[in-house]
């Protein structure tokens, strides 16, 4: 069990991270690659949440039904690069202007409100599963948040920030027709 942990950490956190290593230093990413990595970082993070989301639903498809017994690997590497976009985020401006820059930025405010949740969830995790099972529920509409800081914090739309944005509100929608279906039988 341990083993398979192990080797779901390196695969999906400890691979993207040396690839980005080996990107900074080969020139992969440009001469100015912090901007790069920034994006990078993101995005890994975006779409290994979307990942976690799917894979309840994925789980369903025979060849990919291990992804149901990652669902926790895939979400602590979402939160770590998350973590990491924040961090090379505020190592690029001073320290003294992020929350200027959160509350100027709407599309800022928007990521940082899902990484707040993303951090309580991770802290819950470890120490209160019944507070991590209670922020549980809100993963979904936050990570929409987080699509739309995706799809504008670029100047350009692309496809894949809209094709995140729409799975998650697909997502969102199933989730609540599913809880009006129970709440009806329950009645």
């Amino acid at each position: 069990m341990l083993v398979r942990k192990i080797i779901a950490y390196i695969v999906l956190f400890v691979l993207p991270l040396l690839f980005i290593f080996y990107g900074v230093f080969s020139g992969f990413f440009g001469v100015e690659f912090s901007t790069e990595v920034l994006h990078y970082l993101g995005r890994l993070s975006i779409f290994l949440l979307t990942l976690m989301l799917l894979s309840k639903y994925l789980s369903r498809i025979p060849f990919l039904s291990f992804i149901q017994n990652y669902k926790k690997e895939i979400g602590i590497s979402s939160f770590l690069f998350a973590f990491l976009h924040i961090l090379l985020y505020i190592v690029g401006i001073s320290p003294s202007e992020v929350l200027l820059e959160i509350f100027k930025r709407r599309y800022i405010l928007l990521g940082f409100l899902l990484f707040a949740l993303m951090l309580c969830m991770f802290i819950f995790s470890f120490c209160n599963k019944s507070l991590f099972f209670k922020c549980a529920s809100l993963i979904l509409p936050f990570s929409l948040l987080g699509s739309l800081h995706y799809l504008f914090s670029s100047k350009v739309v692309y496809i894949n920030a809209m094709v995140i944005f729409f799975i998650i509100l697909i997502l969102l929608c199933v989730d609540i027709l599913e809880s009006k279906k129970i709440k009806k039988v329950e009645k």
